[in-house]
């Protein structure tokens, strides 16, 4: 991991705002977040629906919506701000730098066009002086390469003849098309089984390693980014919670977000009943005083309803924001049937 963290910085994220106008207020849907990309790892931002996961990584992409008002931060790329920029230079970076792939296949391929057409457009973008011939060729090549079968054939198939799976895989070779440094997945794999799921991060796994790519990975599921990320951002209501490497993490977790995402994670090995997390995600038109998470805490101390914790540092590497981690405050009590699955996962890392 100290390899990991001395490599460049590719893409970074500082102090990044973003509110929207709605008919009731401003949504605060990112208050103030940071995180750096390194060359050749994967990023993880965990954390449930709502929390301001996919709107960072839309605005790393230029595409929020027109309601959006990006209050404060800077997006740092190749010595540029990408917020700072017009639509036709991020026309030269989305796509072709910087890759997306979207949480559900069917919405994001076009059902009545060809999926050899969608391929070959985007090559097209990115050179199109390219011969019909050699962009066919080059499609067919991407998605042989993503491992779908009979690739020649297939070529002039629509989406609806394609699993959810293979959908997927067609929307990973339209990503990788114009070679990209930074890939994003967008939860890519919520909407298919559990099967194809792991096939399909196997598959992201593997092209990462590959193309040396530089990957943020989008989850609200822990389980998913066990085996995928070098350092996970624990967000909650539009901030990053907790921070460190994927080890430090899952095996050491200090928010008591962290430990109830943990916990409520299901495995082979759970004979426990699964703990959940209760109440309800705060409304972002309203955000709560001291720490967002106090109301759904049932170790919350006065401060937590309070003040706003800052970062407490545990290493050089992972950092956490809750008053748990004060030197005042009682132990955070560590429920069983967390620490008997953290236990596990230690022995199987080992």
């Amino acid at each position: 991991m100290s390899e990991m963290m001395n490599r460049e910085t590719v893409l970074s994220v500082e102090d990044l705002t973003i509110n929207f106008r709605t008919i009731n207020g401003m949504v605060k849907a990112v208050r103030g977040i940071s995180f750096d990309l390194k060359r050749g790892e994967t990023v993880a931002i965990v954390g449930e629906s709502g929390s301001g996961k996919s709107v960072s990584i839309k605005a790393i992409m230029g595409i929020l919506a027109g309601n959006a008002v990006v209050e404060s931060g800077k997006i740092m790329y190749e010595g540029q701000n990408l917020l700072e920029i017009g639509e036709k230079d991020y026309h030269k970076i989305r796509g072709c730098k910087i890759g997306l792939i979207f949480q559900d296949p069917l919405s994001a391929l076009n059902p009545i066009m060809k999926i050899g057409k969608q391929i070959t457009e985007t090559l097209k973008l990115n050179d199109p002086h390219m011969s019909k011939k050699d962009a066919r060729k080059r499609a067919v090549e991407l998605m042989e390469s993503v491992g779908i079968p009979d690739a020649e054939r297939r070529f002039d198939q629509y989406p609806f003849q394609f699993s959810g799976g293979m959908r997927q895989r067609i929307v990973i070779a339209i990503a990788l098309a114009r070679d990209p440094d930074v890939l994003i997945c967008d939860e890519p794999t919520t909407a298919l089984d559990v099967t194809v799921q792991a096939k399909i991060l196997d598959l992201i796994n593997e092209i990462k390693r590959e193309r040396n790519l530089s990957v943020i990975f989008i989850t609200h599921d822990m389980g998913v980014v066990a085996n995928m990320a070098d350092r996970i951002n624990v967000m909650y209501a539009g901030k990053i919670v907790e921070k460190g490497t994927a080890e430090e993490v899952f095996f050491e977790p200090a928010h008591p977000y962290t430990r109830a995402l943990l916990a409520s994670m299901p495995d082979l090995e759970t004979s426990e009943k699964l703990m959940s997390i209760p109440g309800v995600p705060p409304n972002m038109i309203y955000p709560p005083k001291g720490d967002a998470f106090a109301a759904r805490n049932q170790y919350a101390m006065k401060i937590d309803f309070e003040q706003e914790p800052p970062f407490f540092k545990l290493s050089d590497t992972h950092y956490a924001a809750t008053w748990a981690l004060h030197p005042n405050a009682p132990e955070l009590p560590m429920p069983e049937v967390l620490r008997a699955r953290i236990e596990r996962m230690k022995e199987a890392h080992k």
